[in-house]
């Protein structure tokens, strides 16, 4: 569905861009670097032995990959959702299908993962806070945003832009959860901001080119059509000067 001239500048751009992107993933996952002190000392969720799992080096290269992973099969799913609304245009109903079909998946892979039913007991606690929240903005609002956007933009758009919630995710844990990020997180938030940058800009010279082509190829068919009118007893007169 992409288009890559690698010779001209907007080729060049676009391969770029993914380039950054797949750089500023590969520093994420294999280095650390030093610790950056987190600006909000006053961290809302503490759990040490999380924390201790997390900061394992393993831990840490298998989460990366996973979301790795999990970006390459939604950009493929995007990529058919292109398809899906070029024949049926119906967002909401999209939307709908995803949620009614992902649930039951996520239902069986919550109990490969997690068979101490103990845990799956709801409070008013922060965990009540993050199902709802991610079921009315993940699962309903951003799916429905995402579809629209495709549907206006296309699926490239949609898939460049998501690695950047690695980033806002980076910045969030330092500024408001007060959680300490390391220096290699930051350069690869910088690579993939700066890969999706270069992307974006490709496309849009790509776009322009192709939207001056289209206006030059439509003026010359026009003008091929142009018929232009004669009179007829113009055309008797002079073939009468003719005899």
């Amino acid at each position: 569905m992409e288009t890559l001239k690698i010779r001209s500048s907007h080729g060049i751009a676009k391969a770029a861009g993914v380039t950054l992107c797949l750089a500023g993933v590969i520093v994420i996952a294999f280095y650390t670097g030093p610790a950056i002190h987190p600006l909000n000392h006053h961290r809302l969720f503490h759990d040490s032995s999380s924390q201790a799992k997390v900061n394992s080096k393993g831990t840490w290269i298998k989460g990366t990959f996973l979301l790795l992973f999990a970006n390459t099969t939604w950009s493929l799913w995007l990529v058919m959702q292109g398809v899906i609304l070029k024949e049926y245009p119906c967002k909401i109903l999209l939307t709908t299908l995803q949620c009614v079909f992902s649930a039951p998946q996520s239902f069986v892979a919550a109990i490969a993962f997690e068979r101490d039913f103990s845990k799956w007991k709801m409070g008013f606690d922060a965990r009540l806070l993050g199902v709802v929240y991610c079921g009315l903005c993940n699962a309903g609002l951003a799916w429905y945003l995402q579809a629209w956007c495709v549907q206006k933009k296309g699926p490239v758009f949609v898939a460049m832009s998501n690695p950047l919630t690695i980033v806002f995710t980076i910045f969030s844990a330092l500024l408001i959860l007060g959680e300490t990020v390391h220096l290699g997180s930051v350069i690869g938030g910088i690579l993939t901001i700066a890969g999706l940058y270069c992307v974006l800009w490709g496309k849009n010279k790509e776009h322009k080119i192709l939207y001056s082509t289209n206006e030059i190829s439509k003026m010359q068919n026009v003008e091929q059509d142009v018929v232009v009118p004669i009179d007829e007893s113009v055309t008797s007169n002079i073939a009468l000067q003719k005899q």
